[in-house]
């Protein structure tokens, strides 16, 4: 009974993998009141989530998901937590087009802003993109682009039952910690940024768990959770099932440390304005850190051999108008 997993909860007693795995599948297939849910939700963040309490939800809310078998398992994800409260450009979008552009087949898993001014959603809307898709057409647009944008709420349907409660408490959950484990593409490698510096070794734990091939765990010193330009970057990186760690800086890869106001951006139509001058080969602190962070994704990709090297290549496809093209593509082909 849910009841019985609270009262352990409130008692600051950690769930095992079967017991999460209840809790979530109960509450996911509307089983659970309302109330009951805001209670587990308040409970565990009272207690504190682990790493395998994480690995037991995420796994049932993939089993929840509208799945998509798409694509030869290489394709890359560069969702990540949000929850920042921080308004900057939509950089992981951007970046996912760039890595796209470099040679990463892309399915970028996303939403609409929640904490921030605009999300991954809100920005393809305002390039003109169609988002809302249903499977066989986002199979002919990844065949075609090699970028796809799947739109949380249309793949995570069993969502609908934790809403109300997530929306009374009004503050971060589990739930807010999920959806850069659950791709709907079952994407192996991701670069996934966190919204705070002690995620990095619980979100590392939890990819190996889901038997992630590479992951770079991100969070930025500024409190970003992307690789920033303002200051360092703390990383997590998952590969061959060993995780190291390690902190990287914009001059180590030759870039200027810019500051704080040169990547925000107040709306959609702000932050699309910053990329599209950065897709026309503009250099700008907006263009390094949209480098910065597909070079990440290239490397994790495959397509470069080092974060160095994918930097490079991220600005290359950006100065010779590839990732403009790319974006080009994706809202026409989304649109067709």
């Amino acid at each position: 009974m849910i009841e019985d997993i609270n009262k352990k909860l409130y008692a600051k007693q950690d769930l095992d993998f079967m017991e999460m795995k209840f809790a979530v599948e109960a509450i996911m297939t509307g089983e659970v009141e309302d109330s009951a849910i805001e209670d587990f939700l308040l409970a565990l963040n009272s207690k504190g989530i682990q790493e395998i309490e994480i690995t037991a939800a995420a796994r049932v809310m993939k089993e929840q998901s509208l799945s998509i078998a798409i694509g030869d398992g290489n394709h890359i994800d560069t969702c990540g937590t949000g929850g920042t409260g921080l308004s900057t450009f939509n950089c992981s979008t951007a970046s996912a087009f760039v890595a796209a552009a470099g040679g990463a087949e892309v399915t970028k898993h996303g939403n609409k802003a929640i904490s921030s001014k605009s999300g991954s959603a809100d920005f393809l809307i305002a390039a003109g993109a169609n988002i809302g898709h249903d499977r066989s057409k986002l199979e002919n647009i990844f065949n075609a682009v090699g970028f796809i944008f799947l739109f949380a709420p249309l793949h995570h349907e069993s969502m609908k039952h934790v809403m109300p409660a997530r929306q009374r408490i009004g503050q971060k959950t589990l739930f807010n910690l999920l959806g850069p484990h659950t791709n709907p593409c079952s994407a192996k490698r991701q670069v996934l940024g966190v919204y705070s510096k002690d995620l990095l070794p619980t979100f590392a734990s939890v990819a190996k768990n889901l038997s992630i091939e590479h992951a770079l765990i991100v969070h930025g010193h500024d409190g970003v959770d992307e690789i920033t330009i303002t200051d360092s970057t703390y990383i997590a990186e998952l590969k061959h099932g060993e995780i190291s760690h390690y902190e990287i800086s914009p001059k180590d890869f030759g870039l200027s440390v810019a500051k704080w106001s040169e990547i925000s951006a107040q709306s959609p139509e702000d932050s699309l304005q910053l990329v599209r001058e950065a897709f026309a080969g503009e250099s700008s602190a907006v263009q390094d850190m949209i480098a910065l962070n597909a070079g990440a994704a290239l490397y994790v990709a495959g397509k470069a051999q080092s974060i160095s090297d994918g930097v490079e290549l991220a600005l290359s496809v950006m100065n010779n108008g590839m990732a403009a093209d790319k974006l080009a593509a994706y809202v026409r082909v989304s649109n067709s």
